[in-house]
């Protein structure tokens, strides 16, 4: 029998034991979230001014206000005292109104040797550690993100291949090890370009503990609960992210702030004992005796009989008996089948457009969540806090109404509220923005839960990783654009350089959606490159224009690579 039959037979497709394995691996994703957008914080904006000649060597402990002749107010950054909202400079005499000072230069325009931050807001920013400030600042904030997504991205090839060649468990480890070590590191490093590369290397452990957590989930459970491995996930991912707007709101020292996301990994280190390698792992390796003693000990949490010799009564296919022949046949197929056949190459290109789309708009969205207007911290939990309604609401809906709907719907919903925001009043105030980011971040939440769910369904057994994999690689350019344009381009040029290039990216992505790619609810998921086409097998591999050598093919003949 097929080892699914044999498992879920006896266990059940949610048993006690999958639960707890279930919820053990996805807690961890907290951690992954607070990680990728703990610069939004620890890199945040403090009003600074020029050092004068008195404080030079000691600015770190100079107060930000004075009143000497050589600093100069700048009467285009103002904001009332009360409300703390921006407001016009209207004389001397305006009590109500404080401004800042001009930030790199005196008041006779000489440049600053050194700076002074005020500390009445934030006590401690990396931008002040590393003296970013001026016209370089908002290009190296925006790098030190980029990293980040740049680390992860390597982290989606390397854990991928090695979570199948040394298993699920000693990647999930391994990633949860190098999260500890290089989360503290960040908070003590003295140089920033060693901080850039920390951040990357955490970067890189993102994938071992998140991909490897929805993939453990997914073997665990029976087909009609696999949807929850992705939904869970990002539940746990978003409360994560709550946490890291809680926490950057009384910690406000980038130092102490790494320190405080990053020590709860340390209780995560006790999974080594805990948490047992993927049973679908083990026996696709052979590895029947640790297989068995992993079902023993389920089997005592879920109160069944293990069968005798259980592993005799599996197919072959379900193990490393046909490891071989199934190499034999992947090494038939290549990158380039992906764009060789019409519906395949329309289908290609469709998902190569949306994932850079969903992830530049989700991750924009989210590192930047007062871009539309309001409070940083309000707007960062609110707009993590939607994520939650959004991911029941796909629960609800993607096996009912179907995936290209619900995708093509969070696309649209997604670039109408960017692009209302340019023509709705500034002065409804605050939560009007607030609420608008708050659909739009749910909306794109919405997506990013559906497409990995659909991507898999549109593509043939022997391409599926591979389409996989290229939309992984191009879904972190789409992340790294986000940091460059969120932190730099809208610092420079104000919102409009976002709203109107996200928005219109993703009415677009709904309209491709909706144009050229099939439903997928309740089909079987094709095996060959012919069912995706609708041809015989013999015509498969053709290419799109004939050739004199293609139209003379004997049947059984092959023009793969």
């Amino acid at each position: 029998m097929k080892f699914d039959e044999f498992f879920f037979g006896t266990f059940g497709e949610m048993g006690r034991y999958q639960k707890i394995q279930f919820a053990l691996v996805t807690i961890p994703t907290m951690i992954c979230a607070m990680h990728s957008y703990s610069w939004t914080f620890a890199a945040q904006k403090a009003p600074y001014r020029c050092a004068l000649n008195s404080e030079l060597g000691h600015t770190d402990t100079a107060n930000y206000l004075t009143k000497d002749k050589h600093i100069k107010v700048n009467v285009d950054d103002c904001y009332n005292k009360y409300t703390k909202l921006r407001a016009n400079w209207t004389g001397i005499d305006d009590t109500n109104t404080t401004c800042h000072y001009e930030s790199c230069n005196f008041a006779d325009g000489t440049k600053c040797q050194e700076y002074v931050f005020d500390h009445s807001k934030v006590k401690y920013t990396a931008l002040e550690k590393w003296n970013f400030v001026c016209e370089t600042q908002d290009f190296f904030k925006s790098s030190f993100q980029a990293a980040y997504y740049l680390g992860q991205m390597a982290g989606s090839i390397i854990f991928g291949i090695l979570g199948d060649k040394i298993g699920r468990k000693k990647c999930f480890f391994l990633a949860l090890v190098l999260q500890l070590v290089f989360g503290l590191l960040q908070a003590v490093v003295p140089w920033s370009w060693m901080y850039f590369i920390f951040r990357a290397i955490t970067g890189f452990t993102h994938p071992g503990i998140f991909m490897i957590a929805v993939i453990i989930g997914m073997e665990l459970v029976g087909p009609s609960y696999r949807k929850l491995a992705g939904v869970f996930s990002g539940m746990f991912y978003a409360v994560g992210q709550v946490l890291l707007g809680v926490l950057s709101y009384y910690i406000t020292d980038f130092r102490l702030l790494h320190l405080a996301i990053t020590g709860p990994t340390v209780i995560f280190l006790t999974y080594w004992w805990i948490v047992p390698e993927s049973i679908r792992w083990l026996i696709t390796m052979s590895k029947f005796e640790d297989a068995d003693k992993v079902l023993q000990e389920a089997a005592k949490v879920n109160k069944v009989t293990l069968p005798d010799k259980w592993w005799e009564t599996i197919d072959s296919s379900s193990h490393g008996n046909t490891t071989e022949r199934s190499a034999a046949t992947e090494r038939q197929y290549s990158s380039a089948d992906l764009f060789r056949t019409p519906q395949m190459l329309k289908r290609t290109l469709t998902v190569l457009y949306l994932w850079p789309v969903v992830s530049m708009t989700y991750y924009g969205l989210g590192i930047k969540p007062d871009v539309l207007g309001g409070d940083l911290h309000v707007s960062f939990i609110l707009g993590a806090l939607i994520e939650l309604p959004a991911l029941f609401i796909v629960y609800l809906t993607v096996d009912k109404i179907g995936r290209r709907p619900v995708l093509a719907g969070g696309f649209a919903i997604t670039g109408i509220t960017l692009l209302l925001n340019l023509v709705i009043p500034a002065d409804l105030g605050d939560w009007a923005a607030i609420a608008q980011l708050m659909i739009a971040k749910g909306a794109i939440t919405s997506v990013y839960a559906v497409i990995y769910t659909f991507t898999p369904e549109l593509f043939p057994t022997c391409v599926r990783n591979t389409a996989m994999g290229y939309c992984s690689t191009i879904a972190r350019v789409g992340a790294i654009a986000a940091s460059y344009v969120s932190f730099w381009v809208v610092e420079r040029f104000g919102k409009i350089v976002l709203v109107i290039p996200f928005g219109t990216l993703a009415i677009t992505a709904a309209i491709a959606t909706w144009v050229f790619l099939p439903e997928t609810m309740g089909k079987h998921l094709p095996e060959t490159i012919a069912e995706v086409e609708g041809t015989n097998v013999d015509r498969e591999l053709q290419p799109l224009a004939p050739t004199s050598d293609s139209t003379s093919a004997k049947p059984g003949s092959s023009t793969t690579d």
